[in-house]
């Protein structure tokens, strides 16, 4: 799995950049005389541009800086080396919006068709009959080329690249990976809390993936995980509630929406009692 992403990662970036497969290999004289330090150094401030990218919602620009920061980091520290946790992690994310934007841009055009149809077809009632035909024959003949196209794009898309959603499960599930071995493997009770964090929120991002993809039973799993790594997280309460209740799990959901509104009541008590400050709450 580690492998196909990776491949997969690779082929996207270049893509991205309008670059083949074979331009890597066409300089070699640029990767010889980069030095490992140069490269990681490259694989950090593309880290920290995907992750302002992200910050502003320039997703097309934070998918492109960070895909090449996994690149670089896998390539030059290893494919499961700790430094790769956070990059993976936030590329996954940026797939994650991007797939979310893919949706939103669909869901759009279906709403304007809806439109356009409906009064088409309020002005054709108000048209003689011989225009009313013409009118919906060139209608149909309008539809079934923009189908066809459709269709055969689509068919290109699924053939040669994996979705978005496909691309983000991939990259988060390899940060998970990254981030549990090196949790099995931590002795410092600090550093192992900052690890048990980032994965809550690997775990998170996981679940939400799921829920997008419709996928209710994995979500569950993930989000149930989330929440035994920090019980104090209100967003895994509430993204947990949702996964149970579309899988039709409602005592479940009413159950975890409770521990949610519990940990808000925890945190306005101490707010009020000035024993926990507003940042503690993220």
């Amino acid at each position: 799995n580690i492998t196909m992403a990776a491949t997969d990662l690779e082929n996207q970036t270049q893509a991205q950049s309008g670059k083949s497969p074979n331009d890597a290999e066409a300089s070699p004289s640029k990767k010889t005389d980069e030095s490992p330090a140069d490269q990681k150094a490259r694989a950090l401030a593309a880290l920290s541009t995907g992750k302002r990218h992200l910050l502003v919602q320039d997703i097309p620009g934070a998918v492109e800086s960070l895909g090449e920061a996994c690149k670089l980091m896998s390539v030059e520290l290893g494919e499961k080396a700790p430094e790769c946790a956070e990059a993976y992690f936030h590329y996954g994310k940026a797939r994650l919006e991007m797939a979310r934007l893919e949706s939103g841009d669909n869901d759009s055009v279906d709403e304007t068709d809806t439109i356009k149809d409906g009064e088409s077809e309020k002005s054709d009632d108000q048209e003689e009959e011989g225009e009313t035909r013409e009118a919906s024959a060139d209608k149909e003949a309008a539809k079934s080329v923009i189908d066809s196209a459709e269709g055969e794009n689509k068919e290109v898309e699924d053939e040669d690249d994996p979705s978005n959603f496909q691309l983000a499960w991939e990259m988060l599930d390899l940060a998970k990976i990254v981030l549990t071995e090196q949790l099995e493997g931590e002795k410092n009770n600090e550093v192992k809390t900052t690890i048990e964090k980032d994965l809550c929120e690997t775990f998170l991002t996981l679940g939400e993936v799921s829920l997008e993809n419709k996928n209710y039973v994995q979500a569950v799993e993930d989000l149930s995980l989330c929440t035994c790594l920090d019980r104090q997280k209100v967003e895994t309460h509430y993204q947990l509630a949702i996964a149970l209740g579309l899988n039709m799990k409602y005592e479940e959901a009413i159950a975890s929406l409770e521990a949610a509104i519990a940990v808000l009541d925890s945190r306005i008590k101490n707010l009020k009692s000035k024993t926990e400050s507003p940042d503690e709450t993220e």
